[in-house]
């Protein structure tokens, strides 16, 4: 659950926006949780409350932030540690309208869906589908050629 201090709504993705000489942060939230990328795979940062905790690490393998906590997000504004001000900005975006669990399995066990997406063969399985075909018509091509030179 999202602390209604933060004036996020759950379902909505928020933006950070970019000041001079403060960190930039690229991602976006949605739901309590802070992603970089668009496919809402893994989160990089989450929120506690109004803590804004961020996994980002410096390339020693230290957080960039001590704790992990980049700051505390107070009516829609990102307070960083040394008192920077960033307003979270809601993104649009087409949101799928998800069910509730007890629905969604009935759904699932009735009717059976389609992939997502296709499924794509590793380019070991291509090459070693290409080696075996081309071997057979090699083959089929050296027969042929004895059969007609007897």
């Amino acid at each position: 659950m999202i602390d209604p201090l933060t004036g996020m709504r759950p379902g909505e993705r928020y933006s950070v926006e970019s000041l001079e000489r403060t960190p930039h942060f690229p991602g976006f939230f949605l739901d309590g949780k802070y992603y970089l990328g668009p496919e809402l795979q893994t989160a990089v940062g989450w929120l506690e409350g109004q803590q804004f905790l961020y996994d980002q690490l410096d390339p020693t393998g230290e957080p960039v932030y001590p704790g992990r906590v980049a700051g505390t997000i107070e009516d829609l504004t990102l307070i960083l540690g040394d008192g920077a001000r960033l307003k979270l900005n809601e993104m649009a975006y087409d949101a799928p309208r998800y069910l509730p669990t007890e629905m969604t399995d009935d759904i699932l066990n009735t009717y059976p869906l389609a992939a997502v997406r296709p499924i794509r063969p590793s380019p070991l399985l291509v090459i070693g589908a290409a080696l075996l075909v081309s071997g057979c018509l090699l083959a089929f091509n050296r027969l042929g050629s004895r059969r007609s030179s007897r």
